[in-house]
């Protein structure tokens, strides 16, 4: 259906694209994955329109084609639904209106054309299940890709292309939109999935397709071998990190909670965190999780109970007595709640703590640089340098700067939310060694991505309506077991109630 032959692209002396050759078939699902800056952006920006390549050329159904803009591929028959799926809706608008938006936009429904009108226009497309009156802002990230999946489809779409589609997708969600895909592909769509997370492209791909320094560096079909697959992607396996020491029962306790509700009339609970410990929360969307990581951080008040830090009180007022405290947190949403992306990589490592670089009391430059530098190198991070601009880092190296900001201010304690959404294996691998290798007193790390967080966790608490329900060790289960547990979690709630 569609194929890229020896396709190249440079950018000045760099070379993001170096002669691949890619397809894929009609009623084919390939999936397409690689570390970040291996050049699958590069790739599909070239199959969708936005970027022209250097060299090479596209076919679509066996004729030569040629998109010099995104309108060209769209209708010749592509559509890419991006990870960022609000970039693509108008979320002001419902649900009829965001469907015929072309329609509306081009006049091919007139001028002025009524809510009656539109809704009439929306009716015709089937696929997304969806309420017509609905305000596009009260969807769900799941809800809103059915929506930009039927438009896509209803323009005529012959080649689908979606961009990490499950990064902020329940496990639930996640099912759903794998047996829509797989319906579509029998329908004779052609699919092309872009993911990090490799149980996704061993379920779902026919062909897995993995890209290393802008080539194809292996193409595998059902079923994947995944360690081959890590093996093209990163040129070395990624093994799983071990600790340097156990963390037994007689461990000191790091932060104890006691009798603590995340919501209003929910049931209390106790939990503990020792010394040297990573302590895992999983759940479906609307668990808890983040409720409970937001009120142990400060970002919002205690319902209920009380919590020990190290032995001592803590009941945080705010962000700024919890930084403090020790006690370092990078939120779920980090690209607007944590990073500072007009600023440098240097200014983003020192902001908790800027007293540790005063001198006379005068910010040292060269004070934070020393800091900075010292992150850059012992998170392997990939940069220019710690003056460079945060925004030119791919999102797994800033993941690690807005870690490396807590480790450089002495924290304690690091509770990370959802911390590798959009983090390439390879980040991901080096995000759980330093987790696990003790550089931190403690953490908490919450997702609800089982593979995640059973790669990083020394324990597991899976949250369901507002509390732990369950405990379990990673070594105890697997992938598929824990993925039950949380969507059978208020099931087996509901049956002990």
């Amino acid at each position: 259906m569609l194929s890229a032959h020896s396709v190249v692209k440079r950018y000045g002396s760099t070379l993001a694209l170096a002669g691949v050759d890619f397809h894929v078939g009609a009623g084919e699902i390939v999936g397409l994955v690689g570390a970040n800056g291996a050049g699958k952006s590069t790739l599909i920006s070239i199959l969708s329109g936005w970027v022209q390549p250097t060299e090479g050329r596209l076919e679509l159904a066996g004729a030569e084609v040629r998109f010099t803009r995104p309108e060209d591929a769209t209708r010749a028959g592509l559509a890419t639904v991006h990870q960022d799926v609000d970039q693509a809706l108008v979320l002001t608008l419902s649900v009829a209106e965001n469907l015929v938006l072309d329609q509306i936009v081009s006049g091919a429904l007139g001028a002025l054309p009524s809510a009656r009108r539109v809704r009439e226009a929306a009716r015709q497309i089937p696929g997304h299940g969806l309420n017509l009156d609905t305000r596009v802002e009260r969807l769900s990230t799941s809800q809103k890709q059915q929506l930009l999946i039927a438009r896509a489809l209803h323009r005529g779409a012959r080649v689908l292309i979606l961009d990490e589609p499950t990064a902020a997708l329940s496990v639930t969600d996640q099912r759903d939109l794998h047996e829509r895909l797989r319906a579509l592909a029998a329908t004779g769509t052609a699919i092309i999935y872009i993911t990090h997370h490799l149980g996704e492209v061993s379920a779902l791909c026919d062909r897995v397709v993995a890209i290393r320094e802008g080539a194809v560096a292996g193409e595998f079909v059902r079923p994947v071998d995944t360690k081959a697959v890590i093996g093209a992607m990163l040129g070395s396996l990624v093994e799983r990190p071990t600790r340097a020491a156990a963390v037994t029962s007689t461990t000191a306790i790091a932060l104890e909670l006691r009798g603590v509700r995340t919501r209003v009339g929910g049931e209390a609970f106790d939990l503990s965190v020792r010394e040297g410990e990573v302590l895992g929360i999983t759940g479906l969307l609307g668990s808890g999780k983040t409720e409970l990581l937001r009120q142990v951080v400060g970002a919002d008040a205690l319902i209920d109970g009380e919590m020990l830090l190290a032995g001592e009180r803590h009941a945080p007022r705010s962000r700024r007595e919890s930084v403090r405290a020790g006690v370092g947190f990078v939120p779920e949403d980090r690209r607007s709640h944590a990073e500072l992306t007009a600023w440098d990589v240097a200014e983003n490592v020192t902001i908790p703590d800027l007293r540790r670089y005063k001198r006379w009391g005068l910010l040292d430059g060269r004070a934070e640089t020393r800091a900075a530098t010292s992150i850059i190198d012992s998170l392997r991070i990939a940069t220019s340098g710690p003056r460079a601009a945060l925004s030119s880092l791919s999102g797994g190296n800033r993941q690690k700067v807005m870690v490396g900001r807590w480790i450089a201010a002495g924290s304690s304690l690091l509770v990370l939310d959802e911390p590798f959404r959009g983090v390439d294996l390879g980040a991901r691998a080096d995000l759980a060694g330093l987790l696990r290798s003790h550089t931190v007193s403690a953490a908490i790390v919450a997702s609800s991505d089982p593979e995640e967080i059973l790669e990083v966790a020394d324990r597991i608490l899976v949250f369901a309506d507002g509390r732990p329900i369950a405990e379990v060790l990673p070594a105890e289960v697997d992938v598929e077991t824990l993925a039950h547990l949380m969507v059978t979690a208020i099931d087996s709630l509901e049956k002990t109630e």
